[in-house]
């Protein structure tokens, strides 16, 4: 991290990404990469008083979420690969963008879904089938074969729909 500029991990919204893709250690990794141009794994393992392969894991979470990249350069005498990693702040924002976009999308599609059929649940909380599939199963829970009980949506739909209402006034 520059002097004088925030790091990314004091965006809550990004703090939770990390924290959901890489946990704590993704954490103190991308704190560390901010305040470095770059670093390799076995610097930040030095740091953090943990072994290199921990520390690769990490990365890679980090680099799976867009959080992180790296550049390698190959030792001439060894072959050896070494991988210098950085952090991509834009990356992270433009991918939990995203995130939250396919988030909304699945929850768009759910709602579509309960508005569209009707639903039959098992007493014991087995599962819930749509008419097509209760009629098929007898109106029986395959896994206890209670009769199946028709399911007032109407709560479940308000739910979702103030979910996404929250998400959709949530956006940057």
């Amino acid at each position: 991290m520059s002097a004088g500029l925030p790091s990314i991990v004091d965006d809550p919204k990004i703090r939770s990404y990390i924290l959901q893709s890489a946990g704590e250690e993704g954490v103190k990794v991308v704190q560390l990469l901010e305040g470095r141009k770059e670093a390799t794994d076995s610097e930040l393992a030095e740091v953090l008083g943990a072994k290199p392969s921990h520390v690769r894991k990490v990365l890679y979470n980090l680099f799976e979420a867009r959080v992180a990249e790296y550049t390698k350069e190959k030792d001439k005498e060894s072959g050896w690969l070494t991988f210098f990693w950085h952090v991509t702040p834009d990356n992270a924002e433009h991918a939990l963008s995203q995130r939250r976009r396919r988030e909304m999308e699945g929850l768009r599609l759910q709602i579509e879904s309960e508005k569209g059929h009707d639903w039959y649940a098992c007493p014991d909380g087995h599962g819930r089938l749509d008419f097509t599939a209760a009629s098929e199963a007898g109106f029986h829970c395959a896994t206890c074969g209670s009769m199946l009980q028709h399911d007032d949506n109407a709560k479940r739909l308000t739910d979702m729909q103030a979910n996404l209402k929250a998400m959709e006034s949530h956006r940057e």
